[in-house]
């Protein structure tokens, strides 16, 4: 059973009190990381985030909300892909069958995890066991890893579609890359590092970005810019006559 507990509005609620299978404890609405969902929607993605699954009633009842009010919600959240209703409960008599919410897997974005220090945990363990050339070796296979994913014949590609490639590549994998062609090179910008908060205690991460550049291209980059030293981004200049592809792609 949910209880909603309200101050200073009818829609602004702090905390619901949840009692379930005869334990009773209070829980606090601000584990969401995103500020922009609107707090009713918020509201929402937390009891079914805590109870599985709950029919249009059963919401309106948490919230002190009329049930269309909550079905307009509810409309928001299946238009972002967060929220579905895979079932129908069926009531006892005559009455009509209830639609039952929840969450889809996108949602889960929205709700803390432990990946970042999970991730620099696993990273000093693997540091304070392998020597610094072994550790090294595994960014390479990561990197190798990765860069498998891209099309077998991309480092044979003539140089302006390899840019054209590398830079879709990157991008799927989160860098918001783009490029700018030289008369003899090209150069591979990434704006965003998607590891940007463990990258600084661990460098061997900015030497696997290189790397991967490197396999993408089938040839060594030389990195002209680079976050962790204060530029606004990493920039990498892939030299076109160093490519294995019979084409100048001028």
């Amino acid at each position: 059973m949910l209880e909603s507990a309200r101050f200073g509005g009818r829609h602004n609620i702090p905390y619901h009190r949840l009692t379930s299978a005869g334990h009773e404890g209070y829980f606090l609405f601000s584990t969401l990381r995103d500020p922009t969902v609107h707090p009713v929607r918020k509201t929402i993605l937390e009891i079914l985030k805590r109870q599985g699954y709950a029919t249009v009633n059963d919401l309106a009842d948490a919230l002190d909300m009329a049930p269309v009010s909550v079905r307009h919600h509810l409309d928001l959240l299946i238009g972002d892909g967060l929220v579905d209703s895979p079932r129908v409960r069926r009531t006892a008599g005559a009455g009509r069958p209830q639609q039952v919410y929840a969450l889809l897997p996108a949602a889960d974005a929205y709700f803390p995890n432990n990946y970042l220090l999970m991730a620099d945990e696993s990273l000093r363990a693997l540091k304070q066991s392998l020597p610094q050339d072994a550790m090294l070796g595994i960014m390479a296979e990561v990197a190798g890893r990765t860069a498998a994913q891209a099309p077998d014949d991309l480092p044979q590609m003539p140089p302006r579609e390899q840019a054209v490639i590398i830079t879709g590549f990157l991008n799927e994998h989160g860098y918001m890359a783009d490029y700018e062609w030289e008369e003899t090179s090209f150069v591979i910008h990434t704006c965003n590092c998607p590891y940007s908060d463990l990258a600084a205690s661990h460098p061997e991460l900015c030497h696997m970005d290189l790397m991967l550049v490197g396999q993408l291209a089938g040839t060594q980059p030389q990195r002209v810019a680079h976050i962790a030293d204060g530029d606004a981004r990493c920039s990498y200049r892939i030299c076109t006559n160093g490519l294995r592809s019979s084409e100048n792609g001028a």
